[in-house]
């Protein structure tokens, strides 16, 4: 039993000095480097490896943001990639060291960019990172990404509207049987989440994309990013609740002390489209707010207008047409037309009519306003 621990501990032992020694090997930046300059003198990064190159690739965002005055969309991410190059292989234990750091313009790199011809920037502008070999000829090679590519806004949801970004990245020279690329998900926990825009959710799929008669591999990024914008929000349902509110007040009071909470209603509608335009990008739709903000101001103003309508037929002395006398007595059977109770007032067939008018007015707005909510959510 006790030869048997002695051993155990000469082991660990010997590895705990193995260890020691593999890292002040690669501690010793010196020597890795003569070794890396001599395994790379008769490599040639311009030859192509054997294909298929399986080459993995994953998207990590670090900010994302929308430019709403100029419908675009600014990312800034780093894009892994690694893939294995048997030709920058070598024994870590000769070495003292599994692994190395190289300049990327001396080794073979995937041709792998942005396929969107829109899109600013890309690939290729921080070629002078480093990228990191294995002893068993893997290669990873973070790639610095800062894109501006147009956006088309959909505002239906305005304040609280969410967009889906998409980015492709992909070869525009190889095909899949000589590029092989997969996707890969990351944790986004370096996400500068300052500003109007939050980013909900990054993900990834793979399509392919056929080119005139060859097949390309393509990987697709969806991000999602929705507004912050709770004040807005709020503001926005207050004014319109209020309009409404004002308008349901009016409808239940007579058509002569109607118009001045109509024109309440239209004029506060009024002010928050004009101020919401002030502020509003182009866009390839309109907000559901604004769309109802237009109704309710709309219909308040025909309101006041119905309000005033309905005074004058009442005002009219003229005798009333046969047609009209007609009308208004087979309407009393079913819908109750005459003078409040309680009231002395003289009753003429077109004091029966202005009434009747009323309720169709406000039958119309009252539907109209019913219809435009139904098709606005």
């Amino acid at each position: 039993m006790a030869s048997g621990s002695a051993a155990l501990l000469i082991v660990l032992h010997i590895f705990i000095i193995g260890a020691r020694r593999v890292t002040c090997l690669c501690d010793n930046v010196t020597s890795i480097s003569t070794q890396v300059d001599l395994l790379l003198a008769e490599y040639d990064r311009g030859a192509f490896l054997v294909s298929p190159v399986h080459v993995k690739a994953a998207l990590d965002v670090q900010h994302a943001t929308i430019d709403e005055k100029t419908s675009t969309v600014r990312l800034l991410a780093a894009l892994y990639l690694s893939w294995e190059d048997k030709r920058l292989s070598w024994n870590a234990t000769s070495w003292g060291c599994g692994k190395a750091l190289v300049s990327v313009e001396r080794l073979w790199l995937p041709d792998v960019g942005v396929l969107s011809a829109a899109t600013a920037g890309g690939i290729g502008g921080d070629v002078g990172l480093r990228a990191r070999l294995t002893s068993d000829g893997r290669v990873s090679w973070v790639v610095r990404l800062d894109l501006v590519s147009p956006l088309s806004l959909t505002l239906d949801a305005w304040p609280r509207d969410v967009h889906e970004i998409i980015y492709k990245f992909g070869s525009r020279s190889h095909t899949t049987d000589e590029l092989n690329l997969t996707s890969s998900d990351m944790e986004h926990a370096m996400v500068f989440e300052s500003g109007t825009w939050e980013l909900l959710s990054v993900r990834s799929t793979d399509m392919t994309w056929q080119r005139l008669d060859v097949e390309q591999q393509v990987l697709v990024w969806k991000l999602t990013m929705r507004r912050r914008a709770p004040a807005h929000a709020l503001a926005t349902m207050a004014v319109l609740y209020s309009c409404i509110v004002l308008l349901v007040a009016a409808m239940l009071l007579p058509p002569a002390s109607r118009p001045a909470l109509c024109a309440t209603a239209a004029l506060t509608a009024a002010l928050w489209l004009i101020a919401a335009l002030a502020r509003l990008p182009g866009s390839t739709s309109a907000p559901r707010a604004m769309s109802l903000m237009c109704a309710a101001c709309t219909c308040s103003a025909a309101a006041a207008a119905g309000a005033a309508l309905v005074l004058r037929v009442a005002r009219c002395s003229a005798p009333p047409p046969h047609a009209l006398r007609v009308l208004v007595t087979s309407t009393s059977t079913f819908c109750k037309l005459g003078p409040p109770e309680g009231s002395n007032a003289e009753w003429s067939a077109w004091a029966a009519a202005a009434q009747l008018l009323d309720h169709v007015l406000l039958g119309a707005i009252l539907l109209t306003l019913f219809v435009v909510a139904c098709f606005t959510f």
